[in-house]
């Protein structure tokens, strides 16, 4: 996993949250400890330091607190939650043979660009996220990204990678980079991710992507 970056950035409020947080929790647990011992010895002389205290703290609120219903309420977080499984397309500029297995169910022949059928995986934490996109003959992963909420459009994930075709592929299908820029769309039926992509040179392949979240 990266850090990805975000135009609503409030990280450092929220470290300082979880710093004074943190230093209360030291306190209150020495506090406890010197009150109590009269009563059970065995615990005089606990005590909690404040690192200890800012680093469980944070390790929790990155991992689950941030896409709580409380921390969205409280703007604490407003980076859309793109953990899952999604999958859809990509339809590509790509004009050598594909072969019929790797292409979607609902591609067109005789259109001018064919729909590849694709997986995206996305792991995301408050700070990190990773994004695995996968096909018949190829994988990509991300190396940078970032979130975009308050343009007032969807909310759009932006991400840089890189892409490695298996080795049984054509000999057209070469390493490369690319960059994909994808709005999350919402509704009462599914959640989509739906953009573009290009690649570098080398490839100089463009085309759409379309994935909707898996149940």
């Amino acid at each position: 996993m990266h850090t990805y970056s975000t135009d609503n950035d409030n990280r450092p409020t929220v470290y300082g949250i979880l710093g004074f947080a943190a230093y209360a929790a030291a306190l209150a647990v020495g506090w406890l400890s010197t009150t109590l011992s009269a009563v059970i010895p065995a615990v005089a002389g606990i005590t909690i330091s404040w690192g200890v205290g800012f680093t469980l703290l944070t390790a929790t609120f990155s991992r689950f607190i941030w896409k709580t219903g409380i921390a969205r309420a409280t703007g604490a977080s407003k980076v859309p939650d793109f953990n899952g499984e999604w999958t859809g397309y990509v339809k590509t500029s790509y004009e050598g043979v594909i072969p019929d297995d790797a292409l979607h169910a609902s591609n067109d022949p005789n259109a001018e660009m064919q729909r590849v059928a694709a997986t995206l995986q996305i792991t995301q934490t408050w700070r990190k996220i990773s994004i695995h996109l996968e096909t018949d003959n190829s994988e990509s992963d991300s190396t940078g990204a970032t979130v975009l909420t308050e343009d007032g459009r969807w909310p759009s994930l932006n991400y840089q990678y890189e892409n490695d075709p298996d080795p049984d592929s054509a000999s057209s299908m070469t390493r490369h980079y690319g960059t994909a820029d994808l709005a999350l769309k919402t509704d009462s039926d599914e959640t989509v991710l739906e953009g573009f992509y290009y690649t570098g040179p080398g490839r100089e392949n463009y085309g759409e992507m379309y994935f909707v979240k898996s149940d």
